[in-house]
C-alpha cells in the first residue's frame, strides 16, 4: 500500500512530459487521381464530370486539387469533347456529349507533361421497382434497413453499382447477377439514427465487371480497415494507363453509365 504514492507521482511526472510527436514518414511522389464519370440520366441528358486531384503527405489532410489539366474526350467517329473548369475544385465538366450505346470514348487528361488516357462504353441498367424500410435496435442506438428492390433483366453479366445519400450519410454498394439472373434482386443500405422526415436519394448505376471489381476492392479494404491483423492494402489499379510511363499510373477510374435515381421520405 506504500508503493501507492509513488506509483501516482510517478504517472503525474509521465503525463506531464508528454509531448505529440510527428512521425518522420516516407514520401511519395504525387500521383493523379481521377474521378471520372459519364452518365446517361432518366431525362436522356448526359452528366459529363470529372474530378482531379492529387496525393499528398499522409499528414496533409485533403489532396490538393489540379486545376490546370487538359482534358477531352474523343468519340470513335473523331468528335472531340473538351471539358473546362472553373474555380479551385479540380472539377471538369462538358455539356456537348449525347451518350450512345455502343459508341467508344475514349477520355485523354494532359498533365504535367504527362498523358493519361482509357476507353469506355456506355454501360445500361435497370430501373427500382420499390423502397421500403424496417427499424432495428442496436447495442446503442436504432437504425434503419433501407431496400432497393429492381428487375434483372434475363443474361448473365449483369453488374450494379447502387448509392445512397441522404443528408448525414452516404454509402456505397455492388451486385451483380450471378444468382438473380432474370428475377427480383435488391441492394440493402443500414442507416443509423436516421430522422423521419429526411429525403434520401438511392441510384441504380450500370457498370462492368472490371468497375464490379475495381469496387469491390475498396469495398473489402475499408471493412478491413479496423483490423489490426489484416493484410496491408493493396494498390487498387483502375482502368486508366499513363501512356508515357506505365509505372507512374494514375490513381482511380473512368466509368461510363446509364443511371436512374428515386427520392425516399424516411418514416
Amino acid at each position: 500500500m506504500k508503493k501507492l504514492p509513488y506509483l501516482i507521482i510517478a504517472l503525474l511526472f509521465l503525463l506531464s512530459c508528454s509531448d505529440v510527436v510527428e512521425l518522420d514518414l516516407n514520401s511519395s511522389d504525387p500521383r493523379l487521381v481521377i474521378d471520372a464519370r459519364l452518365e446517361l440520366l432518366e431525362d436522356g441528358t448526359t452528366s459529363s464530370i470529372i474530378k482531379l486531384t492529387r496525393t499528398a503527405d499522409f499528414y496533409v489532410e485533403e489532396n490538393p486539387s489540379v486545376t490546370d489539366a487538359t482534358v477531352f474526350i474523343t468519340e470513335d467517329n473523331g468528335t472531340v469533347h473538351n471539358f473546362t473548369t472553373t474555380g479551385n475544385l479540380g472539377i471538369y465538366t462538358n455539356n456537348t456529349i449525347n451518350l450512345q450505346d455502343n459508341n467508344i470514348y475514349t477520355l485523354t487528361i494532359i498533365d504535367q507533361g504527362e498523358t493519361y488516357t482509357s476507353s469506355e462504353q456506355l454501360e445500361r441498367t435497370s430501373t427500382f421497382t420499390g423502397v421500403e424500410q424496417e427499424s432495428f435496435n442496436g447495442f446503442d442506438d436504432e437504425f434503419l434497413q433501407i431496400t432497393a428492390s429492381f428487375d434483372d433483366p434475363e443474361g448473365l453479366g449483369d453488374f450494379y453499382l447502387f448509392k445512397y445519400d441522404d443528408i448525414d450519410n452516404d454509402q456505397i454498394d455492388i451486385g451483380n447477377d450471378e444468382f438473380i439472373d432474370g428475377n427480383n434482386g435488391d441492394t440493402i443500405f443500414f442507416v443509423e439514427n436516421a430522422v423521419p422526415g429526411t429525403v434520401a436519394t438511392l441510384r441504380i448505376i450500370g457498370i462492368d465487371q472490371r468497375c464490379y471489381n475495381f469496387y469491390n476492392v475498396l469495398l473489402q479494404q475499408a471493412e478491413d480497415g479496423g483490423n489490426p491483423f489484416a493484410a496491408q492494402p493493396a494498390v487498387v489499379r483502375g482502368n486508366i494507363i499513363n501512356i508515357m510511363d506505365s509505372t507512374r499510373y494514375p490513381f482511380g477510374y473512368f466509368r461510363i453509365s446509364e443511371v436512374f435515381e428515386v427520392e425516399y421520405t424516411i418514416e
